[in-house]
């Protein structure tokens, strides 16, 4: 051991440790990026640097040495800023977006690209939940947003912006009219009050996030019913008060109570409500339109936009002649103008700029032009003329545009130059006030001091946290922003909730940790179109709506909405521009933690196309930081090697040789690169399914496509499984295997059947339960033979659950899947007791055969630290290269019978000439006691592995870390025959249940004359041989239980929330099968664990007992077992095509 001071204290460490392996050791957190705990260190980042005592600059600690006496500061302000420059370096040249475009352009920052890609997948129910998250009023703002997100969509430069309102307005309409609508669970109450002054969006907002969380909420509303703008100013043919009515009950669920024709000032003073509340927030809007200051606008007919919308709701319908005129140029203009065209009028908008500067939707005044609208551009009012008190006329005046005004508009210029047109009525709609007078009086003063305003009668309060500085007040949308859109006065609703729950539970108003956010630029006009030329053009679907001579005569909803295979094909356009792994990146989280500016190395930034070759895994060489993490674990990890860097110096990235596609190498798809990546350049896809960086529900189990038995974190959104990533914390560590990373998506592809198929000759056809339940019964009774054949690949419960089935109906059960072996006398003894973790004691592996990927890979990571490693194979594997000793000259048997030539001559004392003769071909190969060999009992015939355990008793002590591990590539071949189900012979039945088993060739030929089969299974296969197919579940869709290689326990935990197993118990209990007790599956879970926790009593077999029970077998098996299995077909063709069907 050696001492050393770290940040001033003394710790003690081992000699040859790293600083950085010494700091963590002693929880002393250290970034770094390019380090990799299997890797040897790079130090390429500089994130990771310290401070020496005595050392000139930083030194890396992933890369130098602790020694004795050494001085280490891991953290001061030198080393913050060194650190920071690393960082910022990186940055200089990572070209992406954390965060989509889109979600930064809304307002309220609404997770765009998640909820676009669920509804892409059909889960629109979770499309609202994710919506709900910053937005409760889907269904409003759906059909009303100004879709500001939209402006920065960067499939814009392909060819047009994704329609996100409208598939907004398409997910909350399905959750809305479908058997159950989104509710977010509320959280405990907690005893707080919250009163809410308006109950327009922003109140409403406020309100609904603050009851979710468990406060007493009431909000005082002034008119007659509650929705503020969106019910008296956005008119009924874009948002029916139906659909608003309906979502405002919806945000009520959590207990926020609304009180009607409740005003502040007149009905309850604000210093009351300050008093008795623990918090006040003021959303009163800005509902007073702001006057026309023309002479003449007090003759009757002249109308202000607001007043006028407001009043037509409330059913005071204003009076409108032929002609009439609206002044203005935004959405309430547009409203008021399509609103008097139903009501009969002949339009004419009057705007001061062009229509280029109309700040209303450019497809509202395309809509208003379709409905006959007429519009007068470059023209202002400058007099009304009447008689006998009522408008008749107009004095117009021509305008021009000057120099651009603090919007970026071009300011209009007066010509003077008039005309003048008769109106009977003219609605002016240019702006909106707060009513503020209530504040003035000293009833409503907090403490004695006036709610301070701006000079525009607005609130001054905090843009962040809408806090007013004033008590518990806090003030937001209109009523702060002054006239804004609907969802600018949710986001402040929003805000102002998070702000007061912060507030009340004692923290600062806003987080103090701003999140970092890289952009590849900051504006949309900014990106190079290059950039995008590999995707497909795809014209947008365009909402379908009324025709403009049906809408324009009554206030019936113009836009009818999305089919569902035209909003699901709409979202997939989605580029999906934001990081997939935005919520777990390395450089994301060190860059916001060092307070990153990136705009500090402007410059130039290398520019990639996307890779989107390969099915399975997504390059994007512009994230990439250069760490070459995945080029070394590739090559000397993994084996295959495919990753380099291509060019040299600040032009280099990482790719496959020549720029080639991934699936043009030797690639296994195992996905290590991904693990090892510390960005988003390297992300899995999955075939099935658009995937989003919105946080997944995580669930930890095991994988059950083979006997090796991963620990594996399986991602679920909405019941599917997004991705599978290795556990991290398990015996495989950061390892899988295809099938376990990838595979398993076969079980999500939309061949994976879940309702009875029947065989019509060649074909399977879709049929019904009662069809199902009348053939089994029918047959069943008229059985005289029955079988059973149930898979290894099935869970404990499942097999224990058939064994019962097969008691029943007096059959017999037993698999197809595996035959009978010598081997099963051995596993009976002391012999087969090792594990994995005795691969670590181990001095010498020896690999017979092909075996697991990831049980190459654990033996691979102990080689480099010293075990030897010796591989017996047929193959040209890349991974073969990493071998000690590499035997693949003569197929595996016969290189097992060699090196058995050679024990046998060195252990015999008197050597014949035959044996003399044999030992001249006989492979000399020196084993330590402690190895252990290792075979797949699927991929290596019984003669090999009969040889295997013959050299074994000649070298091993079969103590830890020396004898035989045998795998299997069926995930609960252990827990089969450890429960006693034998192989059985395939034959005729007149009744026969395939439970996860498909015959081979072979074996059907012996059963193909079975009267009635029936089977159960995940797909349908041509070669099933069954009458009737049933849905079985996956290791996805079950809580269940197996026995791995190594004897440890696979558990699975129903990740999918699947019903399939309980509706197989249903089935039987149905058809009188099992009985009622037997029909629970905690029943058969339960039963499972008691079996897995009874002592299996093995006896002992000594090195010479088992030498001469091998010499004694006469007869072993030169093939390999033949297997078929319908999964494995798939996963196969899934690995070589990227496609199930």
């Amino acid at each position: 051991m050696i001492k050393l001071k770290l940040n001033n204290k003394e710790v003690k460490a081992k000699a040859g440790q790293t600083i950085l392996e010494v700091a963590n050791e002693n929880g002393i957190s250290i970034p770094t990026l390019c380090h990799d705990e299997e890797l040897k260190p790079f130090g390429s980042c500089w994130v990771c640097a310290v401070k020496v005592e005595g050392r000139r600059g930083f030194v890396t600690s992933c890369g130098t040495e602790a020694l004795d006496g050494m001085k280490i500061i891991t953290d001061s302000d030198e080393v913050r800023q060194a650190r920071k420059m690393a960082l910022e370096l990186l940055l200089s040249d990572h070209y992406a977006d954390c965060e989509a475009p889109c979600k930064i352009a809304c307002p309220n920052h609404v997770d765009i690209q998640s909820y676009v890609s669920l509804i892409a997948n059909g889960e629109h129910h979770e499309a609202v939940k994710v919506i709900k998250e910053t937005l409760p009023m889907p269904l409003s703002i759906g059909r009303v947003c100004p879709a500001f997100c939209e402006d920065e969509c960067r499939r814009s430069v392909v060819d047009e912006p994704i329609a996100i309102r409208q598939l907004k307005r398409h997910a909350a309409d399905f959750d809305l009219n479908d058997d159950w609508t989104y509710i977010p669970e509320r959280e405990k109450p907690n005893g707080k009050k919250i009163a809410v002054v308006g109950g327009g969006p922003s109140g409403l907002t406020c309100g609904y996030y603050l009851s979710n969380k468990g406060y007493n909420v009431t909000v005082f509303e002034s008119a007659p019913k509650a929705g503020g703008w969106l019910r008296y100013g956005i008119p009924e043919y874009r948002l029916p008060k139906k659909i608003l009515d309906k979502e405002i009950k919806l945000m009520c669920k959590n207990g926020m109570k609304i009180k009607l024709k409740k005003e502040v000032g007149k009905d309850f003073m604000l210093a009351d409500l300050s008093k008795d509340y623990d918090a006040v927030y003021l959303a009163i809007g800005a509902q007073n339109a702001a006057p026309m200051r023309v002479k003449g606008s007090d003759l009757k007919g002249c109308y202000l936009g607001v007043d006028f919308l407001k009043d037509f709701v409330l059913g005071k319908k204003p009076k409108v002649t032929k002609k009439l005129a609206v002044v203005g140029g935004g959405n309430t203009a547009i409203d008021c103008a399509r609103t008097a065209r139903r009501m009969g009028s002949d339009v004419t908008l009057i705007y001061r700029r062009t229509r280029k500067e109309m700040p209303a939707e450019a497809y509202e005044v395309d809509a208003a032009e379709e409905e006959g609208i007429k519009f007068h551009f470059l023209t202002n009012p400058v007099e009304y003329f009447g008689k006998s008190g009522k408008l008749k006329s107009v004095k117009l005046e021509k305008m021009k545009l000057g120099e651009p005004d603090e919007s970026g508009r071009r300011r209009p210029q007066p010509t003077g130059e008039f005309f003048e047109e008769e109106y009977g009525t003219i609605i002016a709609a240019i702006s909106q006030i707060p009513e503020v007078n209530f504040l003035l009086e000293d009833k409503n003063k907090i403490d004695g001091k006036e709610l301070p305003l701006t000079r525009w009668s607005t609130a001054v309060a905090d843009e962040e946290s809408q806090y007013t500085g004033i008590a518990n007040i806090f003030a937001g949308g209109d009523f702060r922003r002054g006239p804004a859109t609907a969802i600018e006065a949710i986001a402040d609703g929003r805000k102002a909730a998070e702000a007061i729950d912060r507030k009340l539970n004692g923290l600062s108003l806003i987080d103090p940790i701003i999140q970092f956010d890289s952009k590849k630029e900051k504006l949309l006009k900014d990106i190079d179109p290059k950039e995008y030329e590999q995707y497909e053009e795809i014209p947008r679907f365009k909402m379908p709506e009324l025709e403009a001579n049906e809408r324009s005569t009554n206030f019936k909803e113009v836009e009818t909405g999305f089919c569902e295979e035209d909003a699901r094909e709409e979202a997939d356009r989605c580029l999906e521009c934001g990081c997939q792994v935005n919520e777990t990146c390395s450089l994301r989280k060190y860059s916001t933690e060092y307070e990153i500016d990136q705009d500090l190395f402007i410059g130039d930034k290398n520019q990639h196309p996307i890779d989107h070759s390969h099915p399975f895994i997504l390059r994007d060489p512009n994230k990439c930081i250069k760490c070459g993490r995945c080029v070394r674990i590739c090559a000397e990890v993994q084996g295959p090697g495919v990753l380099g860097y291509i060019y040299r110096g600040f032009t280099s990235y990482v790719a496959p040789e020549f720029g080639e596609s991934l699936t043009n190498t030797s690639c296994e798809s195992c996905g290590k690169c991904i693990e090892v990546c510390p960005v988003g350049a390297l992300t899995p896809r999955n075939i099935n399914y658009k995937l989003n960086p919105h946080i997944s529900e995580q669930i930890i189990q095991n994988c059950g496509l083979c006997g090796t038995g991963c620990e594996i974190e399986v991602n679920v959104q909405a019941g599917n499984v997004t991705t599978i990533n290795p556990s991290g914390n398990g015996f495989n560590g950061r390892n899988l295997c295809f099938d376990g990373k990838f595979g398993w998506q076969i079980f999500e592809d939309e061949n994976r059947i879940f309702k009875p198929y029947l065989r019509d000759e060649d074909e399977w056809n879709e049929s019904d339960m009662e069809t199902a339940y009348d053939l089994i019964e029918d047959n069943l009774s008229k059985a005289e033979s029955k079988k059973i054949y149930i898979s290894p690949t099935c869970t404990l419960e499942e097999i224990m659950m058939m064994d019962q089935v097969a008691k029943n109906i007096g059959a017999e059960i037993c698999t197809l899947t595996y035959q009978n072996s010598f081997v099963k006398k051995i596993s009976e003894t002391n012999l087969m007791s090792l594990s994995y973790d005795d691969l670590s004691v181990a001095e010498a592996v020896v690999i017979v055969g092909k075996i697991s990927q990831t049980i190459k890979v654990m033996i691979r990571s102990l080689q480099r630290k010293g075990i030897k490693m010796i591989i017996l194979a047929e193959d040209n594997d890349e991974f073969n290269n990493y071998a000690d000793e590499l035997l693949n000259d003569f197929p595996v048997p016969e290189t097992l019978d060699r090196i058995l030539d050679h024990y046998y001559t060195e252990n015999d004392e008197e050597v014949t000439i035959e044996e003399q003769d044999k030992s001249s071909t006989a492979i000399e190969l020196d084993l330590p006691e402690k190895t252990i060999f290792i075979y797949s009992r699927n991929n290596v015939n019984e003669l090999s592995i009969w040889r295997t355990w013959m050299l074994a008793s000649m070298i091993c002590d079969f103590k830890a870390g020396s004898g035989v591990l045998p795998t299997s590539n069926l995930n609960n071949f252990r827990g089969l025959t450890q429960y006693g189900i034998s192989p059985g012979k395939p034959e005729n039945s007149d009744f026969v249940i395939l439970y996860g088993e498909l015959p081979c060739e072979e074996q059907k030929k012996l059963m193909k004359n079975s009267k009635f089969i029936v089977s159960y299974n995940s797909h349908a296969d041509d070669a099933d041989p069954s009458h009737l197919l049933l849905p079985k579940p996956s290791y996805l869709e079950i809580n269940g239980t197996a026995i791995a290689n190594d004897g440890r326990i696979s558990k699975f935990q129903n990740p999918k929330k699947s019903k399939l197993f309980d509706e197989i118990l249903d089935q039987f209990s149905t058809l009188g099968l099992l009985n009622s007790q037997h029909s629970s599956s905690r029943y058969w879970h339960n039963k499972a664990l008691k079996f897995i926790i009874q002592k299996v009593e093995n006896h002992n077999m000594s090195n010479q007992e088992l030498y001469d029970y091998l010499e004694s077998i006469e007869r072993v098996n030169f093939d390999t077992t033949k297997q078929a299995s319908v999964q494995r077909k798939l996963i196969t063709k899934l690995k070589k095509t990227g496609q199930c069907n």
